[in-house]
């Protein structure tokens, strides 16, 4: 078999053993905790954001990996969630935690809402509907520039820590983005595991087939469409802790080819893909730019070509490719163990 063929090639997820996968939690979380304690305020702002870009990442793969349906307007919720914690908590003085709930629930409102009609259409169709949505997103913002102050954006100075806490405020916002995460995955993973995920996957690959076994797809879609969108506003909303300023240029096309990009990128139907994904479009544009200024657009374009051609399964094939032989080598990290 050619390498190019191995490359290819359909690898499932790693089976290890259930003490081996506690470590690796342990170990990665440990690492993420102890990190912003050394690192200087850009270097968390960065991790804050890949946390924020994987939120969207993790409702994107249930509805685009598992579910089969491309959307290119998820920077549109993104956004709602952003505005919602700049105009609530900025400027009416909510707790900024609040802005959380309140995001999924606008978000997953107005996800089920677009997404119901939009739904009857199938795949370039819909990708080109969810389009518009992501290139009129700017445009409204800045027609509403009574709530949203239009071109100007609003600057903010929220999500101060807590006084019995010895952290910087890029610290602490650092660990809440990361906390908001955590449990965003762990939901992702139960909903892509369990029942709902099987519904999900069955829909996917033959929606008459699921439906002699009593799926209904149209509102399984739907449904699913609505929960990543409530991802992606509760993504937005930490994405304006991080950066303390929203504004309508970084909610346009740009955006939405980061979100799609996040998925393809870290590999579909993974979680820990998704995350994988958000880190790659955040520090991929840095690395590059330090080789040279013009190079920053080239090398993420020649990434994302190599990706497609080379790596199908995004980077978390990758991890199976160099997995799978690690398990079958050594004894105490495969399963029954």
């Amino acid at each position: 078999m050619s390498m190019l063929a191995a490359l290819h090639r359909h690898r499932p997820r790693l089976a290890v053993s259930r003490w081996s996968s506690w470590l690796l939690v342990i170990v990665v979380l440990g690492y993420l905790l102890y990190t912003p304690l050394v690192s200087v305020p850009f270097a968390n702002t960065q991790k804050s954001l890949i946390f924020s870009y994987a939120l969207v990442g993790l409702g994107l793969n249930l509805l685009t990996g598992l579910t089969g349906q491309i959307s290119l307007g998820h920077g549109a919720f993104f956004a709602l969630g952003a505005y919602l914690c700049a105009v609530l908590v900025g400027n009416e003085g909510w707790f900024y935690l609040s802005a959380v709930p309140v995001a999924g629930v606008v978000g997953f409102a107005l996800g089920y809402l677009f997404g119901r009609p939009a739904l009857r259409l199938q795949g370039l169709a819909l990708a080109l509907v969810t389009l518009a949505l992501a290139l009129v997103t700017p445009s409204v913002i800045k027609r509403l520039d009574g709530i949203t102050q239009g071109r100007e954006g609003i600057i903010l100075d929220i999500a101060e820590p807590p006084s019995f806490v010895s952290l910087d405020q890029d610290q602490w916002i650092y660990y809440v983005n990361l906390l908001i995460l955590v449990a965003g995955f762990v939901v992702c993973e139960r909903l892509s595991r369990g029942h709902i995920g099987r519904s999900m996957i069955g829909v996917r690959d033959n929606e008459n087939v699921a439906m002699t076994l009593g799926i209904r797809p149209a509102t399984v879609k739907t449904r699913v469409f609505a929960f990543s969108a409530a991802m992606a506003a509760i993504g937005g909303v930490t994405y304006a802790y991080a950066i303390q300023f929203v504004g309508p240029e970084a909610f346009g096309l740009d955006l939405a080819i980061a979100f799609i990009t996040v998925i393809v990128v870290g590999g579909l139907t993974s979680n820990a893909g998704a995350v994988l994904g958000a880190v790659f479009i955040v520090y991929m544009p840095s690395w590059t730019q330090e080789i040279n200024q013009s190079a920053a657009g080239i090398g993420y374009g020649v990434a994302l070509v190599l990706c497609m051609l080379v790596l199908p399964a995004g980077l978390i094939g990758l991890v199976r490719i160099v997995g799978h032989p690690l398990v079958r080598r050594v004894p105490f990290l495969g399963p029954n163990r």
